[in-house]
């Protein structure tokens, strides 16, 4: 199946409203796993000058339970959304979070140069942030110059199927009982992502072939390694 690229920004309330109240708390959770994971393989702890971004946030799920994981690391969560980070700065007035924060930066914005963001990461993680992006090299442009030298990067995504026809099916697995306007979301990104050599080609040639990618299981891929 060919990729269809989907709108890069997710700014519809309803669309908004939808992804923000579903759960992927399993999703989510993994993404704050591999980078446990990783940081124990490498023999690297967190210290309290340490700076994690979280691209693509959207609603600030994963940089909440990053945030609490390591209390004493500032993190920042970083989209193009207003409407996203209304919903995550809806989130975070409820609760006292002090190391997190957030930036409405529209990521193509860094890697053309029109945006310089001032900090510069120590990590860089993302979910479901990748196959957004009509032009993926600017996504990894954005990361390498968001990035420290040694910056550790985790990111996870949807893996393109092979058809249509698989993509309805994975749909109706994974989501029967979601509201239709979340369906036809996934549906879309399931449309819109790439393969697992898509990507490894990606990173060979944005020069960042020292990041691992591999398939998790039949929806996700894992890009995981220190630039």
């Amino acid at each position: 199946m060919n990729r269809t690229p989907e709108p890069e920004l997710m700014q519809s309330p309803s669309q908004v409203r939808a992804y923000a109240d579903a759960d992927f708390s399993k999703s989510d959770s993994m993404v704050v796993k591999s980078l446990e994971k990783y940081l124990k393989k490498v023999g690297r702890t967190f210290n309290k000058t340490d700076l994690i971004f979280d691209m693509a946030c959207g609603p600030g799920n994963i940089s909440e339970r990053i945030a609490k994981n390591w209390p004493f690391v500032n993190v920042v969560g970083i989209d193009g959304s207003k409407e996203m980070l209304n919903e995550a700065e809806k989130k975070l007035s409820k609760k006292i979070t002090k190391n997190l924060s957030y930036q409405l930066i529209e990521i193509n914005s860094i890697a053309k140069g029109e945006t310089h963001f001032p900090f510069k990461a120590d990590v860089i993680v993302s979910n479901s942030a990748l196959h957004h992006f009509h032009y993926p090299y600017r996504f990894w442009g954005a990361l390498k110059k968001l990035g420290r030298t040694k910056c550790i990067h985790v990111h996870r995504d949807l893996i393109r199927p092979t058809s249509e026809e698989k993509a309805f099916e994975i749909q109706e697995k994974h989501l029967s009982n979601s509201p239709e306007i979340l369906k036809k979301d996934f549906y879309a990104s399931l449309k819109a992502s790439f393969t697992v050599d898509e990507v490894n080609q990606q990173l060979i040639d944005a020069g960042l072939s020292q990041l691992e990618v591999f398939q998790v299981d039949e929806l996700y891929f894992e890009i995981i390694g220190c630039t």
